[in-house]
C-alpha cells in the first residue's frame, strides 16, 4: 500500500480493503497433545561458535522437525533462518520477519531449538515473547521441552534465559580483552584494507602485509586524488575501467575511495573504537611503503582544501539519522545514507542521495537534506494527517466481514465428523490397529481444526495495539523530551518506505499491520490518494 501526497490539494481515491489481520485467542497451550494441527514454523539463528558447541542449522532444523513430527504439529516451510551473533534483536532480521509474521497471523506454534537461539538477551527476550503470546502465538523451546510461559517451565525458563546471558556476556568480555590485546601489539583489527592480506606470524597471530594483487589499485587511487582534480566517484569510475575491483567481485564506489581516505591504517596507524569516547590510537606494527605513505597524507591535504567544513563519522551519541534505511529516491529508488558535515564547530547531519551503480546518475536535486528538515516536513505533511475516528474499528470489521464468504462448510464439517465417527466405532471393533487408527484420527481432527479456524470471527488486539500507536505519533514526534533513535525505531516500527522526490516527500508505505488503519484514513479524509499494489507480504490488494 502506497500513500502520495501530491503538490496541490488532492482529492480522495480510495479502494476498499479486501483482507484483514485474525489473530487467535490467547495463548492456552499447556501441554505438548495441546499442539496437535496447529500451524508451526521453524527459527534458526546460528554462528561459528554455536556450531562448535552442536548448535549447527542443520541439527537446529531437524530437531525442530522432528518434534513437529511427533506431535501432529503442521511445520511451514518460511524456516526463519539466519547467521548472526550479539545480544539485540536489531540485527536480526529473520527474527523481525518472524515477529511481524505472527502479528499477520501466518502461524500458531513457533518452535526454537534452544532458549539461546531465541536469545541472549533476557529483556528482550521477555518482551518479544509476552508480544507473541499476546497475539495467541506459543513458543517452544523443543530441545528443552519448554513451554514457553507456562507454570510447569516458568523456573527452568528463568533459570535458561540468565544463564545464556551471562555466556554471552562473559564471552563479549572475552573478545573485547583479545582485541585490545591485539592492538596494543599495533595488530590490525578485522579484514585486510584495500592493498593489504592476511598473514600469520608462527601460524598464530595474525598480521597485515601488502598484496601484490590489490595493492596497483590502492596507489592509482590515491595518484588520481592526489592531483586535485578528481572526486570519490570520479577515482572509483576510473578504477573500474581498468579491470579493477573490490574483494568481493562488485565494482569501486566513492564511498569505497572516501573509506581509505579515512583509514590511519595507512598512514602507520591501529584504531581502536574509532569514534567513540575511548578512542585509542596506536603505532602499527604492519608495513607502510614510504610512497604509499606520502601519497595518503598528501590526500588528506587535498580533503581539507575542498571543505570549508569537514566531513565525516561523529562519535556515537550524534550518529543517529532517523530515516537512513527507510527514505528512498523516487525516482531511481535508492536509499538516502547519513553523512555529518563539520561546520564552524557544529554538527550538521545531512541525509545523502547518491549515485549507487557505475555509468547511471539520479537527475534528483536536491542530493541533500539536512535531518532536521526532513524531520519538520515528515511532521508537517504526513504526521499532521494521522488521524483515527472513533468509528475505525467498525469499518474495519465490516470489511472483513464483507470479504467473509458465506458459511459452506457445513457439508464437509459433517462428512469429517462422520469419518471421525465411523474410524472409532471401527477401531473399538477391531478393524483398525492402533497405529492406523492414531494416523488417520490426526489427519481428520487436523482438517477439522483448520476448517474451524478458517471460520473463526476477526478479532483484532493487534489493530488496536497499532491503533494507539499512530494516533500517537504526531504530538510524541515533536515533543522535545522524544530523541532521535526513538524518532528511528517510531519510523521503522510503521513504515516499509518513505519515498522523497528530492525537495518534498512523494508518498509513505506502512507496514503490513499498520495499512488497514491508514487505508480508513483515507477513506474518512481527502488527505491524498492511495495506490495499492499487489505485495506477497500485504494484506491489502
Amino acid at each position: 500500500m502506497r500513500i502520495h501526497w501530491p503538490r496541490t490539494n488532492p482529492t480522495l481515491e480510495a479502494d476498499t480493503m479486501t483482507r484483514g489481520i485474525v489473530t487467535q485467542k490467547a495463548n492456552r497451550i499447556t501441554t505438548f497433545e495441546d499442539l496437535r494441527g496447529l500451524r508451526a514454523e521453524g527459527y534458526v539463528r546460528d554462528s561459528t561458535l554455536d556450531q562448535r558447541d552442536g548448535f549447527g542449522p542443520d541439527i537446529q532444523r531437524h530437531n525442530e522437525e522432528r518434534f513437529a513430527q511427533s506431535y501432529g504439529l503442521v511445520l511451514g516451510n518460511r524456516w526463519y533462518t539466519e547467521f548472526v551473533s550479539g545480544r539485540r534483536a536489531a540485527k536480526r532480521h529473520e527474527f523481525r520477519q518472524g515477529i511481524e509474521d505472527a502479528r499477520l497471523d501466518r502461524f500458531d506454534v513457533l518452535l526454537v531449538d534452544h532458549t539461546s537461539r531465541f536469545g541472549r538477551n533476557q529483556a528482550e527476550c521477555i518482551r518479544y515473547k509476552e508480544e507473541l503470546r499476546s497475539l495467541g502465538k506459543t513458543v517452544i523451546f523443543v530441545s528443552q521441552g519448554i513451554i514457553s510461559g507456562s507454570d510447569r517451565d516458568f523456573l527452568s525458563e528463568r533459570i535458561n534465559e540468565t544463564l545464556d546471558e551471562q555466556y554471552s556476556r562473559n564471552l563479549s568480555r572475552y573478545v573485547s580483552a583479545g582485541l585490545a590485546e591485539k592492538v596494543n601489539h599495533g595488530l590490525h583489527i578485522g579484514p585486510p584494507p584495500l592493498g593489504y592480506k592476511s598473514e600469520l606470524v608462527s601460524g598464530k597471530r595474525e598480521r597485515k602485509v601488502p598484496d601484490p594483487t590489490t595493492m596497483p589499485a590502492l596507489l592509482m587511487a590515491l595518484r588520481d586524488y592526489a592531483t586535485g582534480e578528481l572526486s570519490y566517484i570520479q577515482v572509483a569510475d576510473r578504477l573500474n575501467a581498468q579491470g579493477f575491483r573490490l574483494r568481493e567481485g562488485g565494482p569501486f564506489k566513492g564511498f569505497n575511495i572516501r573509506d581509505v581516505l579515512d583509514n590511519r591504517f595507512y598512514e602507520g596507524k591501529v584504531v581502536y573504537h574509532q569514534g567513540l569516547p575511548d578512542e585509542q590510537v596506536f603505532e602499527g606494527s604492519h608495513e607502510v611503503p614510504a610512497e604509499l605513505k606520502d601519497l595518503w597524507v598528501h590526500c588528506q591535504e587535498i580533503k581539507k582544501s575542498r571543505r570549508v567544513g569537514a566531513s565525516g563519522r561523529p562519535c556515537k551519541a550524534y550518529r543517529v539519522y532517523p530515516f537512513s534505511r527507510v527514505l528512498r529516491c523516487s525516482n531511481c529508488g535508492n536509499p538516502y545514507h547519513g553523512e555529518a558535515i563539520y561546520n564552524r564547530g557544529k554538527t550538521d547531519l545531512r541525509l545523502i542521495h547518491e549515485r549507487h551503480s557505475l555509468g547511471r546518475s539520479c537527475p534528483i536535486r536536491p542530493r541533500t537534506r539536512t535531518v532536521d528538515s526532513v524531520c519538520e516536513e515528515f511532521g508537517e505533511r504526513v504526521l499532521s494527517q494521522v488521524h483515527l475516528d472513533d468509528s475505525w474499528k467498525s469499518r474495519v470489521v465490516a470489511a472483513l466481514r464483507d470479504g467473509h464468504e458465506p458459511d459452506d462448510y457445513g457439508a464437509q464439517r459433517d462428512r469429517l465428523s462422520g469419518a471421525l465417527e465411523r474410524l472409532r466405532k471401527q477401531h473399538l471393533w477391531g478393524d483398525v490397529s492402533d497405529d492406523d487408527y492414531r494416523r488417520d484420527r490426526a489427519s481428520l481432527e487436523q482438517q477439522l481444526k483448520a476448517i474451524s479456524r478458517d471460520r473463526t470471527p476477526p478479532q483484532l488486539p493487534n489493530l488496536e495495539r497499532a491503533a494507539i500507536l499512530l494516533n500517537d505519533l504526531p504530538a510524541l514526534w515533536s515533543h522535545p523530551g522524544v530523541t532521535s533513535e526513538q524518532r528511528e525505531a517510531m519510523i521503522r516500527e510503521v513504515y516499509t518506505r518513505i519515498s522523497i522526490d528530492g525537495d518534498e516527500i512523494a508518498s509513505v508505505e506502512p507496514k503490513p499491520a499498520y495499512a488497514p488503519l491508514f487505508a480508513v484514513m483515507l477513506a474518512q479524509d481527502s488527505l491524498g490518494y492511495c495506490d495499492l499494489e499487489s505485495s506477497s507480504t500485504s494484506p491489502l490488494r
